[in-house]
């Protein structure tokens, strides 16, 4: 049984600790631990501050790993410290900043770090270095995801499953990607396009910076990232952008009046929704794959559906760290992808949770 720190007790970083107790000796570390009463019977908790790099280094020494879980905003900050620290760490949180500018320092101290672990980036990025594994030849690329609740009230029929800041980043960044060979950049929310969940019903999806990694590490000449949402949203959203209300002096007090609207109740239901799309040469021939993955609220142990999707593609990641040989250096779900063995434990990990991405 290996050593697990995880840092972060949000919605996602509670449900990684909870998930890999199961297996590992875990202790879960928050600013404020109040909230995670209900976890002790399954792992340790404990105060601290992740920022202070004495408070870390004399926390980290007895663990085998770490998992990062924390704001976006102390994201890269922390994997640095980590790596520094000589700690074989998961990340979760998403910064904006390049991980890759850590690779060098993270094979100087022989640590293996795994970033965007989770849904997408995450998943999506697994199934991007599967494509460029299987097949002779990837031509495209496109992953359009969204998680958003069951009820749906207007007039965002939305919800944030975390800070509505970082939505709100999501939805004015340019958005990066590649277009037959060259680096193109759209506005956000543009290209709204229509389409279909069983189930769900039709949803719309529109252009965001999701790809990240993907756009230095594999070699497919069109590639997109879009956000899914339900009907009619991108262009309610479009209207406060021409408003000014996500303007930099106004993003502030747009973010708390949102937050009220956009707040999640107690165990109120989510659901996750994922297409995956590629096409190109495979076995001499021209192929084309299309996976969609539809994820619910977990009422019986009542986990949101984007902590599962998020937080369990996160521990399988654990798992594969603490019982593979994982190269060193800085590693995106992508590279994990390109290697089968590697690729098939994630996501056979991931269906004994019911998450699987199927064939349409």
């Amino acid at each position: 049984m290996k050593k697990v720190l995880v840092l972060g007790g949000g919605r996602i970083g509670a449900a990684i600790a909870k998930n890999l107790s199961a297996d590992h000796a875990v202790t879960l570390a928050d600013l404020n631990i109040k909230h995670l009463g209900h976890l002790k019977a399954d792992c340790e908790v404990v105060a601290t501050n992740a920022c202070d790099d004495d408070a870390l280094a004399t926390l980290v020494k007895p663990f085998d790993l770490v998992v990062g879980a924390l704001p976006s905003l102390l994201g890269f900050d922390r994997l640095r410290a980590l790596i520094e620290l000589k700690k074989n760490i998961v990340d979760i949180s998403f910064f904006v900043e390049d991980a890759l500018e850590l690779d060098e320092l993270a094979k100087a101290n022989r640590v293996t770090a795994l970033v965007d672990f989770g849904l997408a980036p995450g998943i999506s990025n697994l199934y991007a270095g599967h494509f460029v594994d299987r097949y002779d030849k990837v031509d495209s690329f496109t992953c359009k995801v969204g998680g958003v609740p069951v009820e749906r009230l207007k007039p965002f029929e939305y919800k944030a499953p975390f800070a509505p800041l970082d939505v709100i980043e999501e939805y004015t960044r340019p958005a990066r990607m590649r277009r037959d060979g060259k680096e193109v950049v759209f506005p956000a929310m543009s290209e709204v396009e229509s389409l279909y969940f069983k189930g769900i019903g039709h949803m719309e999806a529109f252009n965001t910076d999701g790809l990240r990694s993907l756009l230095q590490t594999v070699d497919i000449p069109t590639m997109a990232e879009k956000t899914v949402r339900y009907n009619g949203h991108a262009r309610l959203i479009q209207q406060l952008l021409d408003a000014g209300f996500f303007k930099p002096e106004h993003r502030d007090a747009t973010a708390k009046v949102l937050l009220e609207q956009w707040q999640f109740g107690e165990n109120e239901p989510d659901l996750t929704v994922m297409e995956i799309t590629a096409s190109g040469i495979k076995n001499g021939q021209v192929h084309a794959d299309n996976y969609q993955l539809i994820d619910h609220y977990d009422h019986t142990n009542n986990v949101s559906s984007m902590a599962r999707t998020t937080g369990y593609t996160c521990a399988a990641g654990v798992r594969l760290a603490l019982s593979h040989q994982l190269p060193k250096g800085v590693l995106p779900p992508e590279i994990i992808g390109q290697n089968f063995v590697w690729f098939d434990h994630i996501m056979t990990e991931l269906a004994t949770h019911n998450i699987k991405p199927e064939a349409v």
